[in-house]
């Protein structure tokens, strides 16, 4: 049995239920709450032979397979807590030496803390994705006027890089007709959040889909407005996918946009 640490998922308050989270990212240890005045931490303990901190560099391929069931685990137990309180995710791989060094930082980060839980409560993440339908891309990047008619002394060369400028032309065309359309987008489903926050677009790798992702969003939105929200964007996903662009909502999630960096260390 090797040395025991904590591992801390998220900060919260104190009346947080997670007695049936159940195991942490070690199943040999539950999750538990540690208070620390008008704060707590949701953490477990790990045994630190079994969670090597060297392992999140993710450097082999092994390492890679074993990060993405940690993160799979950390981000339930996120969910989970965060159904019975606000929450502050903290980033995967946080690890204090001891109770001591944990109740040490949440007396050091207790003001702002209060304050982000404070402003909340009550409040879920949702996400919302944009794709451009494939044969729409490819469609308008070949269309566009006839092409001039070609004189007797033009060369293939010339013919060719003439038709080249012209698809770059039509491509920046679209391109800027895209993000007018996504800041509409942005600005009517922003009316109702409290905040917005666009993300880094996802490869098609990551989503499995076809479609080029071309808008990555994430909206912060009091519970109460929800189902009026969720309306506001079923009328946008009409509205758009006539015109070759397909929305995805996703959520609610835990406010994994909406929290500052919390560097805990010992």
């Amino acid at each position: 049995m090797g040395e025991r640490h904590h591992y801390v998922y998220a900060l919260t308050w104190p009346d947080c239920q997670v007695r049936e989270i159940g195991p942490g990212v070690d199943a040999d240890f539950p999750v538990e709450l540690v208070r620390g005045g008008p704060v707590a931490a949701v953490v477990s303990r790990v045994d630190m032979d079994r969670l090597d901190v060297r392992r999140f560099a993710g450097e082999t391929a092994e390492d890679i397979a074993w990060l993405g069931r940690i993160a799979v685990r950390h981000d339930e137990i996120i969910r989970q807590a965060a159904r019975t309180s606000a929450v502050l995710p903290l980033r995967m791989g946080t690890v204090l030496r001891s109770e001591d060094s944990l109740l040490a930082t949440l007396a050091r980060c207790r003001e702002t803390a209060t304050t982000l839980l404070g402003q909340l409560e009550g409040r879920q993440e949702w996400g919302v994705r944009v794709y451009q339908a494939k044969h729409h891309l490819d469609d308008t990047a070949h269309a566009g006027p006839p092409s001039p008619h070609r004189d007797a002394t033009d060369s293939p060369g010339r013919d060719y890089l003439r038709r080249k400028k012209a698809d770059l032309c039509k491509r920046r065309e679209l391109e800027t007709w895209v993000e007018r359309e996504l800041q509409t987008v942005q600005s009517q489903l922003s009316n109702q959040a409290d905040r917005c926050c666009r993300v880094r677009p996802l490869s098609s790798q990551l989503t499995g889909r076809p479609e080029k992702m071309v808008f990555h969003a994430a909206f912060l939105l009091p519970e109460a407005i929800k189902d009026a929200w969720l309306e506001t964007v079923r009328r946008v996903d009409e509205c758009i996918r006539g015109k070759g662009l397909l929305l995805e909502v996703t959520g609610p999630w835990p406010p994994y946009h909406f929290c500052p960096p919390q560097a805990l260390t010992d």
